[in-house]
């Protein structure tokens, strides 16, 4: 329940105690739009005259991590709640499965007023670089159990449940940008191939991550590979031979489950999800754990944070396939002790091949459209009031690396509906 500040006032001066103050608001879902949650919630604390601090789990200056609490002094700016727990955990979905208005599950948080936490000294690095030295603090873990309040989604929720009513999900203000990447082994073959077919510079070195040097895979290819036609097709048969004609390479989809937002927004651009079964061309995607022969076979990862693993050839360490998967592209392996790189896609990079970029150039210009609008949860039609509030509270040019603006930094966009083509607007 959210009390104004008129009533605990009153309250106070009835003898009631003085402890009594806002209540927290609490965000599941999507993973990509974290940063933005954090930087937002700063912007409305400081815009109040408040102090704002960041409570997450590790002490990385530059790793938020799925789990974390913005807790301000004051009020945020517009609405009476002063502290917001995040558990994106769940991927996208979890945004109406841990909703109290929606699947009503609870799920773990941090309240930052009870939480065994301590100082972390440094300024915030990388995505994070937004938070001054000692303004946050290493947590021993959740400490709360609850339900949420909503939160966002990579895609509309119809998406993931045709039983969703449409009507509960709204824009949320920003465009993501999804890319395909790949393990270090085949990322370096796709290179030396394309070396010999003009689609890579024969000046550059192998391993060679900037845009000019990096091979790319089709949008046709990716859907053959991730479709459920897994003994029909004589294609996934080839394995790394689908690629690059000649290789026995098995290969491999690190794939995500139903309830994330990458894995529907790849479903929607491949394999063309969107497709009603009146105008049929929808195709179904693979099962996890679907294998053909010895030259594929589909990996399932419950997190963004395991297809970095799949794809870093850390699980299992001895493996020598190719493997490949989609993630949203926040995530930059560059910089730090990630092997897997990006690849282009029909010949056009989102990626710059640099560490700390915005990786969203490509997309904004219109050139790369392997983008989606964010949606909010707001059962029928009412948001969350720090949902309400984070709307249009980052300026331009604020947002985490791989979003941006939806009609603000870019003129294209698919209008507030995934299904149509990404278009100017």
């Amino acid at each position: 329940m959210n009390l104004s500040k008129l009533m605990i006032a009153t309250l106070a001066v009835c003898g009631v105690s003085q402890a009594l103050a806002a209540g927290p608001a609490r965000l599941t879902g999507a993973s990509a739009s974290s940063i933005n949650v954090a930087r937002a919630a700063k912007v409305l604390c400081e815009n109040a005259g408040g102090t704002y601090t960041l409570y997450k789990i590790g002490d990385s200056t530059g790793s938020l991590g799925n789990v974390f609490t913005g807790k301000c002094d004051v009020d945020f700016e517009g609405i009476s709640e002063d502290e917001v727990r995040v558990n994106v955990s769940g991927g996208s979905e979890n945004a109406v499965i841990n909703a109290t208005a929606g699947g009503n599950v609870k799920v773990g948080f941090i309240n930052a007023l009870t939480a065994t936490c301590t100082p972390i000294a440094g300024a915030g690095t990388g995505s994070l670089s937004f938070m001054g030295a000692g303004s946050m603090r290493n947590c021993t873990g959740t400490n709360e159990s609850a339900t949420s309040d909503g939160g966002y989604l990579d895609v509309e929720g119809n998406h993931f449940n045709p039983s969703y009513n449409a009507g509960d999900f709204t824009p949320a203000g920003f465009s993501q940008v999804f890319g395909v990447a790949v393990n270090k082994r085949l990322y370096e073959a796709l290179q030396t191939y394309q070396k010999t077919t003009g689609q890579v510079p024969s000046s550059c070195a192998i391993g060679n991550a900037t845009a000019a040097c990096q091979p790319s895979i089709s949008k046709a290819d990716i859907a053959t590979l991730i479709n459920s036609n897994t003994a029909a097709s004589g294609a996934k048969s080839l394995g790394g031979g689908l690629l690059i004609p000649g290789n026995t390479t098995k290969i491999s989809y690190c794939m995500r489950p139903q309830t994330s937002g990458t894995q529907q927004a790849a479903q929607l651009y491949f394999l063309n999800y969107e497709a009603t079964a009146d105008v049929g061309g929808k195709v179904q995607v693979v099962s996890s754990g679907a294998s053909v022969g010895s030259r594929y076979s589909s990996i399932l990862n419950a997190s963004s944070s395991n297809v970095r693993a799949c794809l870093n050839d850390t699980t299992p360490a001895t493996s020598t396939d190719f493997r490949f998967g989609v993630l949203s592209a926040e995530n930059n392996p560059l910089g730090g002790t990630d092997t897997y790189r990006f690849v282009k896609l029909n010949d056009v990079a989102f990626a710059e091949g640099v560490a700390e970029s915005s990786q969203t150039a490509s997309a904004i210009a219109g050139r790369y459209d392997f983008v989606y609008e964010t949606v909010a949860y707001c059962p029928e039609g009412t948001c969350a009031p720090i949902v309400d509030a984070m709307n249009g509270a980052l300026p331009a040019g604020a947002s985490t690396p791989g979003l941006f603006l939806t009609g603000v930094e870019s003129k294209y966009g698919r209008g507030g509906n995934s299904a149509v083509p990404y278009t100017r607007r």
